[in-house]
């Protein structure tokens, strides 16, 4: 599997911490798309991880012109630039016919191998990401099979409003989305706890779209600089706070995992968005 970040405009020093992770879980192949000037910030990675110049990737969908909603300059275009990566990731697919692409957002950490861990669950005729309500969900981490899929996707892709709140709306319109789940599916959970624990008899772990990370680690200082560890999302609807979810140390393997309990199971987290960009602190 192909492991592609993106780190355009505005250099952001975690994804150094971010890759490191990706290296001692033994990925092979890990892309990341980003500004020929900040090729040398990669220099301790040269041999680790390709580098792709933005500037050679097509821009087949227009999104400059056709984002013009999304203000470039609030939080140095944060939520422009949120969308702008989704196009240049299949952008990047296209050109040099890459396929089976996990893609993560730079303040995302994985704790194990996806050749090993995902590709033999994981249907390849579908684009996976965590939704943490029935109309949003979070591009924290996704499965993006091929550019065909992925082309039929971005065709349906509102440019009016932000990436959390598109995919919901492209699942149901192209029925080419699945979800990964953020929970564990039983009787005891509402009709959309359930929703967006889809997929838990599938996998043997879950994933985090923002609110484990966030209740873990806190928010981003940008947002808040005081201590928000303990943080509870408001928009989530499974709260974190009524389980116990920790990191611990593996001796054996000279890292850290997260864990969360359901009903008395000791569940594996594949990965954490850890908000508070503190990424150090988790591995």
């Amino acid at each position: 599997m192909n492991v592609v970040l993106v780190c355009i405009n505005n250099f952001q020093d975690y994804i150094l911490t971010n890759i490191s992770q990706l290296i001692k879980l033994k990925h092979d192949n890990i892309y990341v798309i980003t500004n020929p000037d900040f090729f040398s910030k990669f220099d301790d990675f040269k041999t680790k991880v390709t580098l792709v110049n933005v500037n050679e990737l097509d821009e087949s969908y227009n999104y400059e012109k056709k984002n013009t909603l999304h203000d470039k300059h609030f939080r140095n275009g944060f939520n422009y630039l949120t969308s702008l990566r989704l196009f240049y990731v299949y952008e990047f697919m296209n050109k040099y016919n890459i396929n089976n692409v996990i893609h993560l957002e730079n303040d995302v950490l994985i704790y194990y191998n996806c050749d090993e861990n995902l590709k033999s669950i994981l249907n390849d005729n579908y684009l996976y990401l965590p939704f943490d309500t029935y109309k949003r969900n979070v591009c924290s981490i996704m499965y993006i099979p091929n550019k065909d899929i992925y082309k039929k996707i971005l065709d349906n892709y509102d440019f009016n409003i932000i990436d959390m709140q598109n995919f919901s709306i492209i699942k149901e319109k192209t029925n080419l989305v699945k979800n990964f789940p953020i929970f564990i599916q039983n009787e005891n959970l509402s009709e959309e706890q359930n929703f967006v624990s889809t997929n838990s008899d599938v996998f043997p772990f879950i994933f985090d779209g923002a609110a484990i990370g966030q209740y873990l680690g806190g928010i981003d200082p940008a947002n808040d600089k005081s201590n928000t560890v303990g943080f509870v999302n408001e928009s989530c609807v499974i709260k974190y706070n009524n389980y116990q979810v920790w990191v611990e140390y593996d001796d054996n393997e000279k890292r850290k995992k997260p864990f969360i309990k359901i009903e008395n199971k000791n569940v594996p987290i594949f990965n954490l968005h850890i908000h508070s960009k503190k990424l150090d602190d988790f591995i």
